[in-house]
């Protein structure tokens, strides 16, 4: 049985803090996906990591790893340049981090996830949700 997400920063915050492994169908995988460790887990504006714009990130930072998860609330699918612009924003937290820590993303929207901006995510080697929880 899978844990349904909620699409909201706090419910995030607690999932990642909790360390629960995310079950395979819920981030289109064969297996579930283990969590690292994190020491800190919070949600920040994406300005301060030199992205424009209002929203805000969940980043959880391990030793090894860092995670961010970004959170789209929305009516209509995720579109392919948005799932280009997630990949992006992956590259990017990459280099700020450097080569000590392996950055994972993970876009969990309230809407679908179109093929192409999923494959985009996948061959990134990040995760993405569709369908999740507006509450």
């Amino acid at each position: 049985m899978s844990m349904p997400i909620r699409a909201t920063e706090d419910a995030i915050i607690r999932l990642l803090k909790a360390g629960h492994p995310l079950a395979g169908p819920l981030v289109d995988r064969p297996e579930e996906t283990r969590l690292p460790v994190f020491q800190s887990v919070e949600a920040k504006p994406v300005k301060d990591y030199g992205f424009e714009g209002t929203g805000r990130i969940v980043i959880a930072r391990g030793r090894k790893d860092v995670w961010f998860v970004d959170i789209k609330r929305k009516d209509g699918k995720v579109s392919a340049k948005e799932g280009e612009q997630f990949v992006q924003m992956k590259m990017k937290l990459q280099e700020r981090f450097g080569k000590n820590q392996k950055v994972t993303g993970w876009l969990v929207s309230t809407a679908d996830i179109e093929t192409g901006a999923k494959d985009m995510i996948i061959k990134a080697e990040c995760f993405a949700t569709g369908g999740a929880a507006k509450r």
